[in-house]
């Protein structure tokens, strides 16, 4: 299947954004310790000490595209009301923004396919987040902070997430009770593998879609009262 990225306008932005794009590629192809401040200047056009102007490290610039990816990523989950980093919302219940628990006790399996797959689009789709997940992929077995980077932001987020909304949906009595921590395992493990065989696998994304999309629905009429 082909898939419809959003590719980055490059000729639209300026240099330090350009700096940012650019190592991101290299990252994305070789790992983060795989590419020199020199790598990332000589595509460009520029010296060396031009990068330095700036960014004052190869370490700023990876922070930077990891801030610039926390924001696309931010965006869209605003849109499917999950916000993770509760800490920035002040109507919250356990950890869980108010709206989330509104949208998410009142859904229809229908919508949380929807939300769901428009995550997972997403991932696959936005050619800066899907470089990112790549650069993390390689650079895991370099270094055991990006190992627990990779760890963090692809598998703890979402099922620490999961496992409070749950929770809170159980006690409630919108969700059967059970253990939420396995239910969110149970729930988030599927997605998580498949974005993972379509990044390996681009001609599978239809399949995997379709099979997540299976999974979710069988969640719901499992867990749902």
């Amino acid at each position: 299947m082909s898939r419809a990225k959003k590719e980055i306008q490059v000729d639209k932005i300026g240099t330090k954004e350009k700096i940012l794009l650019q190592a991101l590629s290299l990252f994305a192809k070789r790992g983060y310790d795989g590419a020199s401040m020199s790598d990332i200047a000589a595509p460009l056009g520029i010296t060396k000490a031009a990068l330095y102007k700036h960014f004052k490290s190869k370490q700023e610039i990876f922070d930077s595209i990891i801030a610039e990816s926390n924001r696309r990523s931010a965006e869209v989950f605003e849109k499917l009301s999950v916000h993770m980093d509760s800490d920035t919302h002040k109507k919250k219940k356990n950890g869980i923004h108010t709206e989330d628990l509104k949208v998410y006790g009142n859904i229809a399996a229908d919508e949380l396919c929807k939300n769901v797959l428009e995550f997972v689009r997403f991932s696959l789709s936005d050619e800066f987040s899907r470089q990112v997940r790549h650069m993390l992929t390689l650079s895991q077995f370099a270094s055991k902070d990006l190992a627990q980077l990779y760890t963090d932001r692809y598998v703890n987020a979402m099922i620490d997430y999961d496992e409070r909304l749950f929770k809170i949906l159980m006690d409630s009595g919108v969700m059967k009770k059970n253990d939420p921590r396995q239910m969110a395992v149970y729930f988030a493990s599927p997605v998580i593998m498949y974005i993972g065989i379509c990044d390996r696998h681009p001609e599978r994304e239809k399949e995997c879609l379709a099979t997540i999309d299976k999974h979710v629905r069988h969640f719901f009429e499992m867990t749902r009262l």
